[in-house]
């Protein structure tokens, strides 16, 4: 199909034709994920995959990997949300009940090592960490800079 693989993520692909404008194709595992410019050229691409293989269209996607997939057609926007693993890492360290905020970490702040133990377990910060730079690296890139101080 001429498809170019993308350098930043794999499983990504991007088609490029005069007519149909941009089209992307997102691989993962035996699930694809087609989105375009125009219609047409996701169209073009999906009568493509589906002559060489055996294909079962799931409509327009509402979840994907765990993600919620939100479109807005008149705004032109696709937003992500990952609500069922926020609510479960909260739980997770306690934090299920707390009060959420606007800003996740307020200007000016300057972190200082107290030497007190915050948590009681320095693989449980570990984890948090991770779990939060997953989040901002997937559907929350507005926790991105909070979490890097982490």
């Amino acid at each position: 199909m001429g498809a170019v693989r993308s350098k930043v993520d794999r499983c990504l692909y991007e088609c490029c034709h005069p007519m149909h404008g941009r089209v992307f194709i997102l691989v993962y595992v035996h699930v694809l994920i087609v989105a375009g410019e125009k219609l047409d050229g996701v169209e073009a691409v999906e009568r493509l995959v589906c002559a060489k293989f055996e294909v079962r269209d799931m409509g327009e996607v509402k979840e994907f990997i765990g993600m919620k997939v939100m479109r807005n057609r008149a705004a032109k926007t696709l937003t992500l949300s990952n609500p069922g693993h926020t609510a479960t890492l909260l739980s997770a360290f306690g934090m299920d009940k707390a009060t959420p905020n606007k800003t996740p970490m307020a200007l000016g702040v300057k972190r200082t090592n107290t030497g007190a133990s915050l948590l009681p377990e320095g693989a449980q910060y570990a984890e948090l960490v991770g779990s939060l730079l997953y989040l901002s690296t997937t559907t929350r890139p507005d926790v991105a800079f909070a979490v890097g101080g982490l």
